[in-house]
């Protein structure tokens, strides 16, 4: 047997190997500890994906039960047109709400009352709101003639801006921002109460914003007549071309999970093709922007 001490180049050379193993074995070691670090993040990710795109299928039934409660009302309107439903699917609650889109303001249609009493219940002054209304008409008319307190060309070049009124409809509630006067924190505040699909000048009232019933003195007979309001928009009549805004919430604390979603819908009265959707966004950065900018005592939102 050969005596590994007497040959000390022998020996330098296995404690090389050795460290050569045992850093390969660290080595591998940690790439392991990589992989199924990477593997628990990539499992942990597609649960997420998961859980979301199950939440958003939720948000989406909860909608499309709305709708269809609407256009198989026969004329009648459900009871979901007056109070909220909660329901169960896929293992989500979710909350449903529907209000007729004559609640809101038509930017195309509204007259400059009713125009100045929601930028009022926004945070307006008197005069900023009048101004504000009177500025939104030379928006929407095909003419350069002045409204008293409003805005045309000149007007905007004289602020800096290299724009006008667009002398037509309001082709989206978002080109309300380009209008000379309006602010960041009342268009956020009114921005969920505006529309351009009813083509109507006025609103329903039983069912407008709590803002705009109290800017408009009605609140406190809403509160002393409750019930006999909610039964008035129970009987009302649903008839094709109407439009509806349904709303659809969910958030689950467990699973960690937040959904909200706003979508118009026309009834058509076909039914091969009962209702049709108009428009579809996101309702919770709506809802969050009004209550961050609405005064305190004009609430938007129950």
């Amino acid at each position: 047997m050969r005596n590994i001490l007497a040959n000390p180049l022998n020996a330098g050379e296995r404690g090389i190997a050795l460290i050569a193993v045992l850093g390969f074995l660290a080595t591998m070691s940690l790439l392991a500890i990589g992989v199924v670090s990477a593997a628990r993040t990539t499992v942990t990710n597609a649960s997420r994906h998961l859980v979301r795109a199950q939440a958003q299928a939720a948000i989406e039934s909860g909608i499309d039960f709305a709708a269809n409660q609407l256009a198989q009302a026969r004329g009648t309107a459900p009871a979901l047109l007056s109070q909220p439903e909660t329901l169960e699917i896929g293992g989500f609650r979710v909350q449903v709400s529907v209000r007729p889109e004559r609640a809101k303001v038509d930017l195309n249609f509204a007259d400059a009352d009713l125009l100045a009493t929601l930028f009022r219940a926004g945070g307006a002054s008197h005069d900023d709101a009048q101004a504000l209304a009177a500025s939104v008409e030379d928006w929407r008319d095909g003419d350069d003639l002045l409204h008293l307190k409003g805005a045309e060309f000149r007007q905007y070049k004289e602020q800096g801006l290299d724009y006008g009124p667009a002398n037509g409809f309001f082709v989206s509630v978002d080109e309300l921002r380009l209008v000379l006067g309006m602010t960041g924190q009342i268009y956020a505040c009114v921005r969920p109460q505006l529309t351009i699909l009813t083509q109507s000048p006025g609103i329903e009232l039983e069912m407008a914003a709590p803002m705009i019933r109290r800017a408009l003195g009605l609140e406190e007979r809403s509160e002393a007549n409750g019930a006999a309001g909610a039964s008035v928009i129970a009987s009302q009549l649903i008839t094709p071309g109407q439009v509806f805004e349904i709303t659809a919430r969910l958030e689950d604390s467990v699973r960690q999970v937040k959904r909200s979603e706003r979508v118009m819908i026309r009834i058509t009265g076909d039914p091969n093709d009962p209702f049709w959707s108009l428009n579809i966004e996101p309702a919770i950065p709506l809802e969050a922007a009004a209550r961050r900018h609405c005064p305190a005592k004009s609430p938007s939102f129950p």
